[in-house]
């Protein structure tokens, strides 16, 4: 079968009414797209054969040769009202026989996130070194470290512990997380002040969580993924005891209080 003897095609460019190349088929052709506006082009193209008779090929295209623009401060379908303060950056090389890369490097503020995780690996860090540190020596002897034992009654609940001070407890184990106003760090590690486990009559989860940890529970709305270790392993029943009443009765709390042989009996149910 013999092809169609088309005679030329003619191509044109945008909206030029003249064309940019005439060929006759097949034919190559190379367009060099550096001497066009960067943005969107068309490129047509007209087949005309020996009866005159026309066909028609359209193609577009966008053109990226120019510098690269970055805008920080504005994004598409923003809606702004008053002063807007932008930060703007445009960077290429193509065509520049000296370009720096660093110049395609737009200063940019620090995303939330990144700050979020930032304070939880350095609170995280210091818990972490209180807890394994064991001072000897003269340290040891301090007001800070040392063991303090005393009585701690509470006449509303009728329950009288001989064991390490719960604040100290908390101090030296907690704190660093909960901070020691109970406030917690936001969407980092929860508050226990107005907790409602904390104030619950019935002190079976604050008493499992404080021995096997916890971790994904959503708090006042808030999902706190961040994992708290238990310390079944680290501190003794009165201990816990001790820590844990000291969390029912501090910052506004009002939870009633438990007993080691409540701790004991949690610790032996397991999780």
């Amino acid at each position: 079968m013999n092809q169609p003897d088309y005679s030329k095609i003619e191509v044109y460019l945008d909206s030029n009414q003249e064309a940019i190349a005439s060929y006759s088929p097949p034919a190559q052709m190379e367009l060099d797209t550096s001497k066009l506006d960067d943005g969107e082009h068309t490129i047509k193209f007209v087949a005309i054969d020996t009866g005159n008779k026309r066909s028609i090929k359209k193609i577009n295209f966008v053109v990226r040769n120019g510098p690269g623009i970055t805008v920080y401060g504005l994004k598409d379908n923003d809606v702004v009202e008053g002063k807007l303060h932008l930060l703007l950056n445009s960077y290429g090389g193509a065509y520049m026989e000296k370009w720096e890369p660093a110049r395609a490097e737009t200063p940019a503020p620090i995303p939330t996130w990144t700050w979020i995780v930032f304070i939880g690996i350095v609170v995280w860090s210091m818990y972490y070194f209180i807890d394994q540190w064991s001072p000897t020596g003269s340290f040891a002897e301090t007001p800070t470290y040392q063991n303090i034992r005393h009585e701690e009654t509470n006449e509303a609940n009728n329950i009288k512990t001989i064991g390490i001070s719960g604040s100290e407890v908390y101090r030296k184990s907690c704190s660093s997380c909960h901070q020691e106003n109970g406030q917690g760090v936001p969407n980092v590690f929860p508050p226990l002040a107005g907790n409602l486990v904390v104030n619950d009559n019935d002190p079976s989860k604050h008493i499992r969580t404080v021995l096997f940890g916890l971790q994904g529970e959503t708090i006042n709305g808030t999902l706190y993924n961040t994992p708290m270790p238990g310390w079944a392993e680290q501190l003794s029943n009165e201990e816990l005891a001790a820590v844990i009443n000291h969390e029912r009765s501090s910052w506004g709390n009002n939870g009633r209080m438990v007993t080691p042989e409540e701790v004991r009996k949690v610790r032996e149910e397991g999780k």
